[in-house]
């Protein structure tokens, strides 16, 4: 059997004008807190049909209810930077890569708090805009600290500086300075906004001539299209790539992890 929300509960007690119960029954989502009850529209199974009302439930134990909460972050790339606080799109081989304001795409994971190597969850081929904002729903099982940790196809893996708290409430985290990223691994641009390091193609976590060989190697075969080795994402791999592998390469930039 099952509601048209088709989430179950068992063994509850409810109330309404028409008295009280302990029965099964189906359920649908809360649609208003009651003085410590929750209001929700149910379904209660009468003969071989389901009988529509709303019901004060108390002392609920559900199965397949989910509280979710939004992750929002904002970042910005290097490779992908262009100015005034904002990003260019990512460009394929006949133009944007992605459509509307999507600049790249990028993959989330949170970290335990007390051990960095464990990746608690993942989330991929999350869209970054090109205002640097990134929106995530989280299920109800992101319930605790993680370090937020963001990977992208040519950039240094950044985390936050410290674990963050999921517990109860939406999360926002701004890798807009220096403090809020590990070991204060940020680049300061010429406009005195901050950026992700860019030129990690091979995801080593430093950006060196393991980095720089396959860039060359693509610049001098004219390689086109969204491509890893092109790190400011224009479409095309050449020196305006190799500039930024080696400028990071000159400052020692690498991944810093707690």
């Amino acid at each position: 059997q099952s509601s048209p929300d088709g989430i179950s509960w068992t063994d509850e007690s409810w109330v309404n004008a028409s008295g009280n119960g302990d029965d099964d029954g189906l359920v649908s989502t809360p649609i208003v807190n009651n003085l410590g009850s929750v209001t929700y529209i149910a379904w209660v199974l009468e003969g071989n049909h389901y009988n529509f009302d709303i019901w004060y439930v108390d002392n609920v134990s559900f199965t397949g209810v989910q509280n979710e909460s939004t992750l929002s972050l904002s970042l910005l790339l290097e490779g992908l930077y262009n100015g005034s606080n904002s990003m260019r799109k990512a460009q394929g081989g006949s133009g944007d890569q992605f459509p509307g304001e999507v600049a790249d795409k990028i993959t989330i994971e949170l970290h335990n708090a007390a051990d960095y190597s464990v990746i608690s969850h993942s989330f991929a081929d999350i869209d970054l805009s090109t205002s640097g904002t990134v929106n995530v729903t989280l299920p109800a099982s992101v319930n605790g600290s993680y370090y937020i940790t963001v990977k992208h196809r040519n950039s240094l893996e950044t985390t936050s500086s410290a674990p963050v708290s999921f517990t109860g409430s939406d999360v926002i985290w701004l890798f807009d300075h220096p403090s809020k990223a590990y070991g204060n691994n940020l680049l300061l641009t010429s406009d005195g906004y901050y950026v992700i390091y860019g030129g990690d193609v091979d995801q080593s976590g430093l950006i060196d001539t393991g980095d720089m060989t396959p860039v060359d190697n693509d610049a001098s075969a004219f390689s086109t299209g969204y491509l890893t080795n092109d790190c400011d994402g224009n479409g095309s791999v050449d020196t305006a790539d190799m500039t930024i592998i080696d400028n990071n390469s000159s400052a020692f930039a690498g991944a810093i992890l707690p």
